[in-house]
């Protein structure tokens, strides 16, 4: 079997977006699929499998989530790219992430003369709702492509979404009620067991060993992710800054890049708060379950969404306490186990309670293998359908 996977983003940039397509192609891989993805030209080339990029821009520098008018340059070039591909490749079935994933595999193969290739689009959720998170000010560019979007899903052979959350909007639009299936970002196991400092860096070393120090005899309570308003991030850090003196013993480490890092380092130094908040050097995911090891609790700030968390997956890996909202997604992951805030006033509160050292979560049915089993079923009767037309 043949996959082609288009990836109409910046792969590989340490977003959530992009944990999924590196776990969803490395278990692909490991069920004997042949992969091959094409994606932008900026972010690492990272996974075992081939990677193919549309070529350097040079003035295009955004890795954030989001929408950006010069993504559709760099969406034509990657249009062109993905026509040689399946020329070349000759691929069974599409992996399409995101709704340019889908519209420009389906030019694809439509220019490289391929019509019956199945496409699957995978998507992170609801696009109007990650314009309003995203793009807030660009009014424009959101009455036009929300309404597109729309009509774009319908030439899916398959939807797949990360969330439960998401169905309500694409069971609305898609008319294809009986080829939606969820495939939750899944816990890779396999990879947070093969984590071990022999496989560091010497500057991940001496990092780790700089915030062990800086923690000293504290607790600490750890962010890892984007960093931008939309994750909750602001809400985070403000009330920390207001109860940071009321619990000095706690101390607030954020893991992750985003549009918004540099504002939240200013804010930190004008309350003067560096002993008690800090930001990681590193922001890799593939060292990430080290920082994780370090805490003592973990935090998801995001009130509601469409989308999955994938951060909640790689915090029950490690065993970790979980402070979040008290939404559908987070109450069905952790259940009585999760630490549920009401508001974000509520965390002083929280802090103030006593943690187990570890618990253990209930991953049996988050194993991210389990996951890429249905994603693999449902290629297999695509392409087997496709086969008895």
């Amino acid at each position: 079997m043949k996959i082609l996977i288009i990836a109409a983003t910046p792969y590989f940039s340490n977003r959530g977006c992009h944990i999924r397509i590196f776990l969803g192609a490395k278990y692909l891989q490991k069920k004997g699929v042949d992969v091959l993805l094409c994606t932008y030209h900026l972010g690492e080339n990272v996974g075992d499998f081939p990677i193919k990029t549309n070529g350097h821009t040079s003035w295009y520098k955004k890795t954030s989530p989001g929408f950006a008018w010069g993504k559709l340059w760099l969406d034509v070039k990657l249009l062109w790219l993905c026509i040689r591909e399946i020329r070349r490749f000759k691929p069974d079935a599409i992996h399409a992430h995101l709704f340019e994933g889908l519209a420009i595999g389906y030019l694809a193969k439509i220019f490289a003369g391929k019509f019956g290739i199945p496409i699957v689009i995978d998507s992170q959720g609801d696009i109007e709702a990650e314009f309003n998170a995203y793009n807030k000010k660009n009014k424009f560019a959101k009455k036009v492509f929300v309404p597109l979007a729309k009509r774009i899903i319908r030439l899916a052979d398959y939807i797949v979404l990360s969330s439960e959350n998401a169905l309500p909007f694409f069971e609305k639009i898609a008319k294809l009620k009986n080829k939606i299936s969820v495939i939750k970002d899944g816990v890779g196991i396999e990879f947070f067991k093969e984590s071990g400092q022999e496989k560091l860096s010497e500057s991940v070393i001496l990092e780790l060993e700089q915030v062990g120090e800086w923690k000293k005899n504290g607790k600490l309570l750890i962010y890892t992710g984007g960093m931008e308003d939309s994750k909750g991030v602001e809400s985070l850090l403000k009330e920390f800054l207001v109860i940071k003196d009321e619990l000095r013993d706690w101390k607030l480490l954020l893991y992750g890049v985003g549009s918004d890092r540099k504002a939240y380092r200013r804010l930190i130094e004008e309350y003067h708060a560096s002993e008690q908040v800090r930001f990681t050097k590193e922001t890799s995911f593939f060292v990430l379950s080290n920082f994780l090891k370090i805490a003592d609790v973990a935090i998801d700030p995001k009130e509601e969404s469409t989308e999955g968390s994938g951060k909640l997956m790689n915090y029950m890996a490690v065993g970790l306490p979980i402070v979040c909202f008290e939404n559908n997604f987070n109450k069905q992951k952790l259940g009585s186990k999760g630490f549920y805030l009401q508001k974000m006033s509520d965390l002083g509160n929280s802090l103030r309670q006593d943690f187990p050292e570890k618990i253990s979560y209930n991953l049996q049915d988050e194993i991210e293998k389990g996951e890429i089993e249905k994603l693999f079923n449902i290629f297999t009767k695509l392409i087997e359908k496709r086969k008895h037309r």
